[in-house]
């Protein structure tokens, strides 16, 4: 019984391929291929054909599809290995078929979260049924749950599907501990999930795990009903496994009805079934039933060679050393695992290690490149604090220079104003003789005399003005162009008057210059206020003109 409900797990999360591949056009395209990803593909959908009809070809077409996939796609080549566990599995290999699924988490485990993950803890799971381990079976169904539950979208159209696979395998396992009520509600629960999903292979799985426990139970009627859906199921999907499967449960069931014709029939038909697929595991337990039908039939002859035949099988599938291998390859995965672990926490600490020694190094170079900086720092404010120093110096130097240069200059210019002054003294006093003089000659002189006082007073005012300008210029630099472009209606008597006031010249020295009187003076310098548009009476005119 054990090995009924096993062989029908295995069949719906192994061997359920959706639409049926044609297995000559696979081939076909395989040989028309060039790229090795995409002929690898290929070999993996023929595998998966072949799983319903020929083991051991599925088998080697995975092995071919494994070497071209091989260090090139982790997670396709994780995929594979669970494929040939699977496939080993339906043979009866177990220990083989747990070296394979141990293989491919590995690989799982060190990728991000994918659905082959949960495939493999269920072909885990399955090895443990088989090895009678039903608590680390229910063990690995549930930690397939969790998985789903924590990274699966619930009500995606593949949860649902999965589910319902799920629920009818824990259902097996309390099958299985003979705990039929709480099997059956599996079974119902796994049956919503299915009929949602329109997945008919695990439901055909479920009416055949309800028929077996009907049988047992001894509800012929309800069983036979169950059977003959999932056998019908299975014709439609031409699942070669699934159509043994559902034969043999068939022979199960009218050999306890005690039609043994019948039962015959089935169980001969299942037999030839399991020789078709290569599965030992079916085999075996074909046998077992063909020798309990020839006993009742009372051809012992034939029970004993049915039951010869059996127990070669099953001494071949369940013995010590199997028994042993899975223990070893359960614990070889182990010793792995914690010795990739401790490698994995040995290069982190190295790492680490690596991570610390970078992190000082850069600290010291740090530390040394702003010592070094911070030094260039104060180098460079002792270079610009000894070159503002420098230039400061450099610059009292030259406004020294320029205020002497400047002085000796405007020195240059009182000098040459007071010659100025003191000659148009001079002239005016011989101005003053020569008219004395014009009152004791003869009238017929007069005309000459006036005509010299005339020709000095007009030669000494051209050139005491040009003398007067080229001085003033050289120390006011463009006093009077600023003058003229703000003011351009000043006449020539005007600027020079301006030129005077900046020179900070008294009105008795500027009508010296001028030979005016103060009264023209101030007169004339009234007029210069309102030119300069200077109507408040209170400003200078004097500062005014410094601040030009």
């Amino acid at each position: 019984m054990k090995q009924l409900f096993f062989l029908l797990s295995v069949l719906f999360f192994h061997c359920a391929t959706g639409i049926a591949q044609n297995i000559n056009q696979l081939k076909k395209q395989y040989q028309q291929l060039t790229d090795s990803q995409k002929k690898a593909d290929i070999l993996l959908n023929l595998g998966k054909a072949y799983e319903k009809k020929d083991l051991d070809s599925a088998i080697f077409y995975y092995k071919k599809s494994l070497q071209l996939t091989e260090n090139s796609n982790d997670t396709l080549e994780a995929s594979i290995y669970s494929r040939i566990g699977g496939a080993y599995l339906l043979k009866g290999n177990y220990d083989v078929c747990l070296d394979y699924q141990l293989k491919a988490l590995k690989i799982y485990e060190e990728k991000p979260f994918t659905e082959g993950k949960l495939k493999v803890y269920n072909g885990i799971a399955l090895v443990y049924f088989y090895q009678e381990q039903y608590d680390k079976a229910l063990y690995n169904f549930n930690l397939t749950e969790k998985l789903l539950q924590k990274h699966g979208d619930s009500n995606s159209a593949k949860a649902i599907k999965f589910k319902g696979k799920l629920f009818n395998n824990i259902g097996i396992i309390y099958a299985s501990k003979k705990q039929y009520d709480l099997a059956l509600e599996y079974f119902t629960r796994a049956s919503t999930f299915s009929k949602k999903a329109k997945d008919y292979d695990n439901l055909s799985s479920l009416y055949a795990n309800s028929g077996l426990i009907y049988i047992y139970s001894k509800r012929y009627e309800l069983a036979e009903a169950a059977l003959i859906e999932s056998l019908q199921i299975r014709q439609k999907e031409k699942n070669l496994f699934g159509l043994c499967k559902a034969n043999h449960l068939l022979g199960i069931l009218y050999k306890e009805k005690r039609a043994l014709a019948k039962s015959e029939q089935y169980l001969l038909n299942s037999l030839q079934l399991s020789y078709e697929i290569n599965s030992l595991s079916s085999r075996e337990e074909i046998l077992k039933d063909l020798s309990k039908l020839m006993s009742l039939k009372g051809d012992f002859k034939q029970a004993y060679k049915y039951h010869v035949a059996f127990k070669s099988i099953s001494d071949s599938l369940f013995n010590k050393k199997n028994h042993q291998k899975i223990i070893q390859a359960e614990m070889q995965y182990k010793f792995d695992k914690a010795s990739h672990i401790a490698k994995t926490e040995q290069k982190q600490n190295e790492y680490l290690l690596i991570a610390l020694a970078i992190f000082l190094s850069l600290i010291i170079v740090i530390v040394m490149i702003m010592y070094r900086l911070q030094k260039s720092k104060v180098k460079i404010q002792q270079l610009a604090k000894e070159s503002a120093e420098l230039s400061n110096k450099e610059f009292i130097l030259r406004e020294h220079s320029l205020k002497q240069e400047l002085e000796l200059k405007s020195k240059e210019l009182t000098t040459n104003i007071i010659y100025l002054i003191k000659k148009n003294e001079l002239i005016l006093e011989v101005s003053n003789r020569l008219n004395e003089l014009k009152k004791q000659v003869k009238k017929e002189d007069h005309e000459t005399i006036k005509k010299i006082i005339a020709d000095l007073k007009n030669a000494q005012d051209e050139n005491v003005w040009k003398e007067f300008e080229v001085r003033f210029n050289q120390v006011y630099n463009d006093f009077y162009d600023r003058l003229i472009s703000k003011y351009p209606d000043l006449t020539v008597n005007e600027k020079r008057i301006c030129g005077f006031l900046r020179l900070n010249m008294t009105s008795k020295e500027i009508c010296a210059l001028t030979r005016q009187s103060y009264n023209s003076l101030n007169v004339a310098r009234a007029r210069l206020r309102k030119k300069l548009n200077i109507h408040n009476e209170e400003v200078n005119l004097v500062n005014f003109l410094e601040n030009l």
